[in-house]
């Protein structure tokens, strides 16, 4: 059993969205995505100040990519061609054949099944084209939408750790897990 980790960047396609590699160009749009608080205030992390954030962090996700330990696909609805989120394994553990999920979306498109349209998109892949067992999300408890997008696709809670992650004071986490 192994592993199939892609060697071309794959695009996926929904109803409503394409999920795409987010390059250069993107960059002002990233930053925007994480210069807003509403987006940042569950992430544990600073909102972003400068462009060079973005890029930097586009670069991340490109080298993530090409050394074949991640995937970040930005979420671009089809109907207006706008970049508006991004999701993707930020980890993975080969050897486990599990992959730790992350995401952030537009406050303009929250509440409208977007992200759970995407993330399901992304474990399907996950699942069928890359041989993973088991998919994680780390979220702050008292993420509601997170949690709902979670539950909607069969996650389940399986840890729950006080006070683990420090970012301008002691946060929890909670670990959701799905298995294939």
């Amino acid at each position: 059993m192994e592993l199939s980790f892609p060697k071309i960047f794959p695009a996926l396609h929904t109803e409503r969205l394409r999920l795409r590699l987010v390059s250069g160009i993107d960059a002002p749009i990233i930053f925007h995505l994480y210069a807003d608080p509403r987006v940042m205030l569950q992430r544990g992390e600073p909102v972003f100040e400068e462009i060079k954030q973005a890029e930097k962090l586009i670069y991340s996700w490109q080298k993530l990519f090409a050394e074949g330990n991640g995937v970040r696909w930005g979420i671009e609805e089809k109907e207006s061609g706008k970049l508006i989120g991004s999701v993707g394994f930020k980890k993975i553990v080969h050897q486990h054949f599990r992959a730790d999920m992350g995401y952030e979306l537009n406050p303009e498109f929250w509440n409208k099944g977007i992200m759970t349209e995407a993330v399901k998109a992304v474990i399907e892949f996950g699942f069928n084209k890359m041989n993973l067992h088991s998919i994680e999300a780390n979220i702050t408890p008292d993420h509601m939408a997170s949690k709902r997008v979670l539950e909607k696709l069969g996650f389940q809670m399986e840890a729950y750790y006080k006070e683990n992650y420090f970012y301008k004071g002691w946060w929890d986490s909670a670990i959701w897990s799905l298995k294939k």
